[in-house]
């Protein structure tokens, strides 16, 4: 979220600590460099992550319910993304009505942050429904089983306003077999992890990892061990 006016040219404003959705770097530096606020919060929120054929590549859907509880009216959402700006495809926003205009931005060290204007400001104690979309490039540590190869990806998601409950859906690629994951979750089924967490305060973090093992493909083997 921002609080610029309308009128700032987009593509020149610096990046404030209230818009920070998720850290472009580790927990422990995106705590370092944002700050929490307490004017904003997630009813509720859910990430898909779809892991695809290419283990070093995942799908991401995100559908966030948001509702203002301070006294500035949320005009846009900003979202820290690890991969940097080359690494990102297949990039929208949606909301009830139809598509929002996603601009994709680098970051100042490293990764990028998605930026987009809500339709309306959502005024004080309004509630307002989203979704984005963007397909990554991912860091998944691979290794060979000659008949077989065994992936395992991790990741974490920090918000730095609160919200009530976060889904997170990881699904597998086809035809892989669920191998672990952490913290150990009940919802193993379909090829699918999911995670719940309630009550998360600004800053929060939520990691997940998941483990699979899928039949060896030589070509796509050799692209991902140079």
């Amino acid at each position: 979220m921002d609080q610029r006016s309308p009128d700032m040219p987009r593509k020149t404003a610096p990046p404030g600590p209230a818009r920070d959705a998720i850290a472009a770097s580790p927990p422990h530096d995106y705590h370092a460099f944002r700050l929490a606020t307490n004017d904003f919060r997630l009813v509720s929120a859910t990430v898909k992550v779809t892991l695809l054929d290419d283990p070093c590549r995942a799908r991401f859907e995100y559908e966030c319910h948001l509702e203002t509880t301070g006294e500035i009216a949320a005009r846009y959402w900003c979202y820290h993304l690890p991969a940097d700006a080359t690494e990102i495809r297949y990039l929208r926003a949606w909301d009830a009505h139809g598509d929002l205009q996603p601009c994709l931005y680098a970051g100042e060290t490293s990764g990028s942050r998605i930026e987009f204007r809500l339709r309306r400001p959502v005024l004080a104690g309004e509630r307002y429904t989203f979704g984005f979309e963007y397909e990554s490039s991912i860091r998944p540590v691979v290794i060979d089983e000659e008949l077989t190869c065994t992936v395992t990806y991790s990741d974490w998601v920090i918000f730095n306003i609160p919200c009530a409950v976060l889904h997170v859906h990881v699904d597998l690629p086809s035809h892989a077999e669920l191998v672990a994951s952490v913290p150990a979750t009940a919802d193993e089924t379909g090829g699918r992890a999911t995670y719940r967490a309630r009550a998360l305060r600004a800053l929060d973090t939520v990691t997940f990892l998941v483990a699979y093992r899928r039949r060896a493909a030589t070509p796509l083997l050799a692209s991902t061990q140079t």
